[in-house]
């Protein structure tokens, strides 16, 4: 059984407007500079593990991960899912891709 989910961008935003959900940005960090999530977090996959320092605090909150369209968020919910199994994370569906294409905002440079 794998207790990685999907979210839909507009789903992740009412997430995130309510302090339910705690956003990692995997991507690398010009990447992440160019545009990102206003509330994400840059983490790129290479670090991803729960013991991170830069690992936000997530205690009671979604963890969701994204990526430019969902490929290597999705190996980052994998690398937690091996780190502590029965953990649920959530990966957004379309990355940052989708998440624009539905006019949701974005800080760019």
């Amino acid at each position: 059984m794998t207790n990685i989910k999907t979210v839909t961008p507009k789903e992740l935003d009412q997430w995130l407007e309510a302090d339910e959900a705690v956003l990692i940005d995997v991507r690398e960090v010009p990447e992440y500079q160019k545009h990102h999530i206003k509330e994400a977090i840059n983490l790129p996959l290479s670090d991803v593990c729960l013991d991170h320092k830069h690992m936000p605090n997530h205690e009671g909150k979604r963890l969701v991960f994204q990526c430019k369209m969902g490929g290597r968020s999705q190996k980052a919910c994998a690398k937690i899912m091996a780190e502590r199994t029965g953990m649920t994370v959530w990966n957004l569906e379309g990355g940052i891709e989708g998440w624009m294409a539905v006019n949701l905002p974005v800080n760019s440079r």
